[in-house]
């Protein structure tokens, strides 16, 4: 299916969307020529939002791609601001890779300042059925946000990416994105996605079976990061300190899941590396020697091998949990 610029269509999978992108508003920086070979050796220039995307298009991307983290890790995403050079790989790139669901507040008018009229953008978020998808600040996750008809609403979580099933999709969506700019090499990629999507089913089956051996499943999460991931193992995210990042809670919301903690009995608090845990240290704390911070990371770091690939990344927080719930 042939898209015009600044159109939205479907693909080849359902639910799968590619936009091609007009700027409409005045130009940052302007290179001559998207998707230039120039110094790139033949290969595609590929943005993706954030560090786990990245690992994604380049699994599946493989040698024929050149990827830019525009968040590097140990940065939020709901904070950083680009550089530069980054508005500059942009205005050149052949492909971007988003996440959506307001993950990054600036994201929605990205495209129109970068000045490149070829770029090929995929959120990958409208890959995932609706149905799957859970409303943002749901901490129990009995609600998924949908209506008695069984339609969504709301504003939905963004943490797609942590829960290993969902990220098939998103896998599914970088492929067509790929075959989109280079179809040249459709065979390499669909061939290479085909191998990620196995081992990441593999990787699924392999978390169902650590989790069910832990003896606590509840927590209370520095942000609500891992909703998605407690649903599909059956844990549970009993409560969130900062409902958004960098709004601390009022005494009142301290006391509160302070209660919480000591009346379930969590032992877990799993706050993240790119924010200062002082909160909830504060929380844990308060609520007795049973509770204990615990560092997870959500991002991961291309050039750390303990979570550098999506993986990697996905066993590296596993472990963590499994010595802090079992």
């Amino acid at each position: 299916m042939s898209l015009g610029l600044g159109g939205r269509g479907s693909w080849r999978r359902p639910g799968i969307l590619v936009l091609a992108v007009v700027a409409v508003l005045p130009v940052l920086v302007l290179f001559p020529g998207c998707g230039s070979e120039e110094g790139t050796g033949g290969r595609l220039r590929v943005a993706a939002d954030i560090v786990p995307l990245a690992m994604i298009c380049r699994e599946v991307g493989g040698d024929r791609v050149e990827v830019e983290t525009l968040v590097p890790p140990g940065f939020s995403p709901h904070t950083y601001e680009l550089t530069a050079g980054q508005v500059s790989f942009l205005a050149g790139a052949d492909l971007l890779v988003i996440n959506g669901l307001g993950l990054i507040p600036w994201e929605e008018d990205l495209c129109s300042k970068v000045g490149n009229p070829d770029l090929v953008v995929v959120e990958v978020s409208e890959a995932v059925p609706a149905e799957e998808l859970i409303a943002a600040g749901v901490e129990g996750l009995e609600d998924r946000g949908e209506d008695d008809d069984g339609h969504g609403h709301g504003i939905y979580d963004p943490h797609l990416w942590l829960d290993p099933v969902l990220a098939l999709h998103i896998v599914d969506a970088v492929e067509e994105g790929l075959v989109e700019v280079d179809p040249r090499y459709a065979g390499y990629f669909r061939e290479r996605a085909s191998e990620l999507r196995a081992e990441m089913i593999s990787l699924h089956e392999e978390v169902k079976r650590r989790t069910a051996a832990f003896t606590h499943r509840e927590f209370i999460s520095l942000h609500s990061s891992w909703a998605y991931f407690a649903h599909r193992y059956g844990l549970r995210q009993a409560g969130v300190i900062e409902e958004l990042p960098g709004k601390e809670p009022s005494a009142g919301e301290i006391a509160a899941l302070v209660d919480l903690a000591r009346s379930r009995g969590i032992r877990a608090i799993f706050a993240e590396e790119q924010f200062n845990p002082r909160v909830a240290e504060a929380v844990a704390e308060e609520s007795g020697g049973e509770v204990r911070v615990w560092l997870l990371d959500p991002l991961g770091d291309l050039e750390d091998p303990r979570r550098g690939d999506y993986c990697s990344l996905i066993r590296y927080n596993l472990g963590i949990m499994e010595e802090a719930l079992r």
